[in-house]
Order: C-alpha cells, then sequence, then structure tokens
C-alpha cells in the first residue's frame, strides 16, 4: 500500500464478492488517474477471497496510487450494505474530492478523469455521471424489466423532490464525484444503494454538472438490484421526505394549502348555509385557512427557517398575514371575475383559492420564512464586515467515523 501526502482525489468503491473484477478495476483506475495524486478506498463486505486478490494487486501496482482495503465482517459491521460502506469511505477520505464508483466496471473507470477535471474546471460541488443525456446510455441494465424499473425509479425521485433535482437527470446513479466539504455536519441516513439521492437532498451543494457515460455491462459477478432493493429506494424517498426539512418543500405546501382549503371552503359553505352574507363568508374562511396554514407551515413546510422565539413567531405570523392577505386579494378578484362565467360559488372559489396559492407559496419562501442568519450576513457584507458563523458544527458521519477508527 502506498501513501499519499497531498492527495487530490479519494476514490470509494464497495465490493461484495468481486474478486472476478476487482483486479481489472484497479488497474484501470492507475492508468484513469496518472498525474493525479489519488487514493482508492475499498469497503468490502466479501465472503470470497476479494480482500486476498486486493492484497495480491497492490503488492505488483507501482506508481503514486494509494490504496486501502476495509474489510467489515459479516454482523452489525455490515448493516447499511452499500450506502453504509460509502459513509465509511467518505469518512475515512482524505482529499478534496470524493468519487464514488462500482466495483463490477458498469462504471468506466477511465470517466474519473473526466469527472474530476469538471469539477476542478467549473468549481462544480458535484459532478454526476449520467446515463440519460446525449453520449449516454443505460443499455448495460439487464433486461427490459430493470430498464423499466431504473426510469420509474429515477422519475419518481424527480416529481418527489423537483427542487433539488430539476438540472440532474440521473438522480439515483451510483457514479459521481463530490466536493468532501458538502457533507461537513451533515448526518446521512441512506437506505439502501442509493446514496447519490442521499447526499443530493441532505448536502449543501451549490453547484453540479453532469456527464454523460455509457453504463457498461457486468464484466462478472452477479447483480445486487432486486425488487427488494427498489422497495428499499421507495423508503429512502419517504425517509427524506420526512426527515429532511428542505425536500420536496412545494409538495409539503400543496398538502398543507390542501388542508387549508378544505377548512377554507366547509367554513365558506356553512356560513352559506347559515344565512350569512357571501362577503362575510369569504373573510372568516380565508383566516381560518389563513391560521391554519401558518401553524402547519411552521411544523411541516419551513420547519428549518422558523423561529423559536415568541417575537420571531410573532413577526413571521404579521408577515404570513401580510402575505396572505395579497393571495386572499387576489382570491376575491379572481373570484369576482370567475362568478361572472361559473356562477356556482364553490366552485369559483375553490379554483380562486388554488390560483392564488401560488402568490402565497411565493411570498411565504422569500419573504415570510428566510433564513435571517444569511440576511444579517448580507447586510453586514454590504458594511464591509466580516461575519463569523454562529452555527454549532453538527456531527457528520460519527457512526462511520467510529466503525473506520476500530480497523
Amino acid at each position: 500500500m502506498n501513501s499519499l501526502t497531498n492527495c487530490a482525489i479519494s476514490v470509494i468503491t464497495p465490493t461484495r464478492n468481486e474478486r472476478e473484477t476487482i483486479a481489472q478495476l484497479l488497474n484501470k483506475l492507475q492508468r484513469a488517474l496518472t498525474g493525479i495524486p489519488a487514493e482508492v478506498i475499498i469497503v468490502d463486505d466479501s465472503d470470497d477471497d476479494t480482500p486476498a486478490v486486493i492484497k495480491q494487486v497492490t503488492k505488483k501496482m507501482r506508481g503514486s496510487l494509494s490504496i486501502r482495503c476495509i474489510h467489515r465482517k459479516p454482523g452489525p459491521e455490515r448493516d447499511g450494505g452499500l450506502s453504509s460502506a460509502v459513509c465509511l469511505g467518505l469518512a475515512e477520505a482524505k482529499a478534496e474530492y470524493a468519487a464514488i464508483i462500482d466495483a463490477d466496471l458498469q462504471h468506466p473507470p477511465q470517466m474519473l478523469r473526466n469527472l474530476y477535471e469538471e469539477a476542478r474546471e467549473h468549481n462544480a460541488d458535484i459532478v454526476m455521471a449520467t446515463r440519460y443525456k446525449s453520449g449516454g446510455s443505460y443499455e448495460g441494465l439487464d433486461g427490459a424489466g430493470r430498464k423499466f424499473i431504473s426510469l420509474g425509479m429515477k422519475w419518481t425521485a424527480k416529481i418527489l423532490f423537483p427542487e433539488t433535482l430539476k438540472s440532474v437527470s440521473d438522480p439515483l446513479g451510483g457514479f459521481f464525484l463530490i466536493r468532501r466539504s458538502i457533507i461537513d455536519g451533515v448526518e446521512l441516513r441512506p437506505i439502501g444503494y442509493k446514496i447519490s439521492l442521499e447526499i443530493l437532498v441532505r448536502g449543501k451543494w451549490n453547484s453540479i454538472r453532469e456527464v454523460p457515460y455509457q453504463f457498461h455491462a457486468r464484466a462478472g459477478g452477479q447483480s445486487k438490484s432486486d425488487l427488494k432493493q427498489g422497495i428499499m429506494a421507495l423508503q429512502h424517498m419517504w425517509r427524506l421526505l420526512c426527515e429532511a426539512p428542505q425536500a420536496a418543500r412545494i409538495w409539503k405546501f400543496l398538502f398543507v394549502g390542501f388542508c387549508g382549503t378544505i377548512i377554507n371552503l366547509a367554513t365558506f359553505t356553512y356560513l352559506l348555509h347559515i344565512g350569512a352574507a357571501e362577503w362575510f363568508a369569504l373573510v372568516i374562511g380565508a383566516e381560518l385557512g389563513t391560521l391554519n396554514n401558518f401553524t402547519l407551515h411552521n411544523l411541516i413546510t419551513w420547519r428549518d427557517k422558523r423561529s423559536t422565539s415568541l417575537s420571531g413567531l410573532a413577526q413571521n405570523a404579521l408577515k404570513f398575514h401580510l402575505s396572505s392577505s395579497m393571495s386572499i386579494i387576489a382570491n376575491f378578484l379572481l373570484y369576482a371575475l370567475l362568478r361572472h362565467f361559473i356562477a356556482i360559488p364553490i366552485i369559483d372559489n375553490a379554483v380562486a383559492i388554488m390560483l392564488a396559492m401560488i402568490v402565497n407559496y411565493t411570498l411565504a419562501d422569500t419573504f415570510v420564512f428566510v433564513d435571517r442568519g444569511a440576511i444579517s450576513k448580507m447586510f453586514a457584507a454590504f458594511r464591509g464586515k466580516k461575519v463569523l458563523s454562529e452555527d454549532a458544527p453538527a456531527t457528520s458521519l460519527v457512526e462511520a467515523q467510529t466503525a473506520g477508527a476500530q480497523k
């Protein structure tokens, strides 16, 4: 095993019974990364002689490539499978950039240089190798069924997380490179194989690039993908929806808006039923819907940006009512317009509410639930003052680091 002091890229590859391909992978990696100080961290869950093969190949290799193999024994160490193996590799990595690549040669090792150079040239936080852009291909997937599942999972992820994945064509791919600082202070909790989705949703990244590649057929061994992995991917997406505050914010907003709409329409209909004036029913229904929405947005949609002080909560409530009043005005104007065309009060009000929600979301995200720290830093920057972060450092990959330290 060689040692490096100035490592530019850490290549992490999880292995499980890859004795047929690991030697080819390491040789291809050495050729691909010639001239780039790099380390390869193999996190191995094999029950065959893959670790022995790695040791033999490493002894014969010459050059600047550092190779480490962390073998995890059967049992609790292997909990989490591929995803926990990658997390351990990331915790052990030394370089500014870390790349993830499979050991079965379906990810072409020669592409690693392209990913690294793309990141350096464009100062990108993430570079994804994509099968779904011009020049790329997913023909290496085994059979029509797996291709269908892969595409279905891809679009499920993009629909569930539209804000995060709008510019990502292959969010579930396992071949990518990241700047390691984007996961500093981030607790990664993936389920199954889709570690890329975990990093994309939870990571603190700003810029992403994509490089097309052709997904090759397996050079040896058996695919680990099956129906169980598909179910685990769906469980993973559900966990991200529940745990990551910034994830799928638009869907959380719509859910809260739907609840507020039901309250609004129910109140409006009841007041009309008991003979209240139409304008009065509109106002009371809108106010009760607004109070419901503010409460649920604090608990669900913008819980990462909510104020914890009473004064801050009161300010946010006032701003939310102000922004909601603008959407209510839009609601009233649309309602009055629709009354001339449809003339069915409950339908007119429902359509007006839905259109006014667009105004409400925009104002809530940009005016009400904002990062006060970011605003303070912005104004301080205008005044020429240096602002130190007051955020307490969060624990990052603690379990993986602990496990790695025991090796």
